[in-house]
């Protein structure tokens, strides 16, 4: 396969649909469908200011404990 298609190809696992990218557009249906399947969400298809709220509210929960 390699020497058909090239290294590169080799390590394409999916469509535009499973492309981290293009699922930060769609976070709302992600995030359904890991939910039913039990899944855990990556945080590479999270989308950023998501990201950065979550960790604020992680920050500022320690500060309280602390």
């Amino acid at each position: 396969f390699v020497a058909a298609h090239g290294k590169r190809k080799t390590f394409h696992v999916g469509s535009n649909s499973s492309c981290r990218q293009h699922i930060r557009s769609h976070y709302e249906v992600y995030q359904k469908k890991c939910a039913e399947m039990g899944l855990c969400e990556h945080h590479y298809a999270v989308p950023h200011s998501l990201v950065q709220e979550r960790e604020q509210v992680k920050t500022s929960g320690q500060k309280r404990l602390t």
